[in-house]
């Protein structure tokens, strides 16, 4: 299965000088937040007091109330208290990928497969559709599993505000609902499509265009990343500013990276000095970070985002931590960051770790506890 890339547009104005993991650019939840102590995963609140001990060999975000834990040598979901759960969302009719053998389908929280796994590969569903693999070729489906749009792209990405990405043999296009091209001869940017507007490039300049497939905002910018909350950061040679939807300079190119608004804020960097800016372009606070991602919380599908009061960061040696909007530091910085579970699965010795230095009590309710 493709890594998703979560979020990636949202990120593009600030550099990558370390690996960031997948769980990096990951949207911040609502509830508890996970950290790394002592080698083992926990949750704080969003006042930097410790909610759930760090117990866990590995744990990922809450959504919807629920977080997963691998205790034991299984993966388990926990509420936020800590306690295992047989679900892991509130919401029954979400859908995720699950593979079984060499095919992937979709299945429920619950583990049942509702859409049957006869596909080759897929990405998760994003605005009712999700990008699957038969062969060679990609097509769209429907929650249902409905075959929307034939498998007969060379690639395909995600459907965002009604309107889809996906690339032919004379590349990328963005396509309506029903498959028909609606603009080609662009390049795809990292962006994402957010509030109306589509980030695309040709010969080298940048802009948008609407939902429709018409140019909205002119093509004369060296890179653009995706709006957010009514203005986007863009690229002019080396500096970075914030247009608004019509095009007009709102906070003007003085930045030599810049982040997403949400919240009312924005991360930025100008030599060696970085922090968060308001709307007006005025610096709200410093905050001494190679790169964060800015105050931003993703919806059931993982990809569009709301605004949270917390932003992870990491520093120039890598260490992690979490500040709130008001400039505060809840959390590090600290050597130890949250990564992503292991891409290939768990070992034999992931499995027997595990286990170790968890109350028996939580041993004994994972190990009898229903599969999942």
């Amino acid at each position: 299965m493709r890594p998703l890339p979560v979020l990636a547009g949202f990120v593009a104005g600030i550099l990558f000088p370390m690996l960031v993991s997948a769980q990096s650019i990951r949207p911040i939840a609502e509830g508890p937040l996970v950290v790394v102590k002592d080698g083992r995963y926990g949750y704080i609140n969003h006042k930097g007091e410790i909610a759930i001990q760090p117990q866990f060999f590995w744990a990922s975000d809450f959504e919807n109330g629920f977080a997963p834990v691998y205790v034991c040598g299984r993966e388990v979901w926990i509420d936020e208290v800590g306690r295992p759960v047989a679900r892991r969302s509130g919401n029954s009719q979400k859908l995720e990928p699950r593979r079984l053998g060499e095919k992937i389908g979709f299945a429920d929280p619950a583990g049942r497969f509702r859409i049957r796994p006869i596909f080759d590969d897929v990405l998760p569903f994003s605005d009712g559709m999700a990008a699957v693999r038969v062969d060679d070729l990609w097509g769209f489906i429907d929650s249902t599993g409905y075959e929307v749009i034939p498998p007969t792209f060379k690639d395909a990405f995600y459907f965002l505000e009604g309107v889809g990405t996906a690339e032919t043999a004379d590349g990328p296009v963005l396509i309506d609902r029903t498959g028909k091209t609606i603009a080609s001869g662009f390049e795809l940017t990292h962006g994402i499509v957010a509030e109306g507007r589509v980030p695309v490039c040709r010969n080298d300049k940048c802009g948008f265009l609407d939902l429709l497939g018409n140019i909205a905002i002119p093509l004369v910018y060296d890179d653009v990343d995706s709006f957010s909350r009514g203005l986007a950061s863009v690229r002019k040679g080396e500096k970075w500013g914030y247009i608004d939807e019509s095009g007009h300079t709102s906070i003007p190119f003085v930045y030599d990276q810049a982040g997403p608004f949400a919240s009312g804020l924005a991360p930025v960097r100008t030599g060696k000095e970085s922090g968060f800016i308001d709307r007006s372009g005025k610096l709200a606070f410093n905050l001494a970070f190679q790169y964060a991602p800015g105050f931003l919380t993703g919806n059931s599908d993982g990809l569009l985002v709301a605004e949270s009061d917390v932003s992870r960061f990491w520093t120039d040696d890598g260490s992690f931590g979490y500040v709130d909007t008001s400039g505060k530091v809840i959390w590090g910085p600290t050597k130890e960051s949250p990564d992503h579970a292991p891409v290939l699965g768990w070992s034999e010795q992931d499995k027997i770790a595990s286990c170790k230095g968890l109350p028996q009590a939580l041993q004994d309710a994972v190990i009898h506890f229903p599969q999942q």
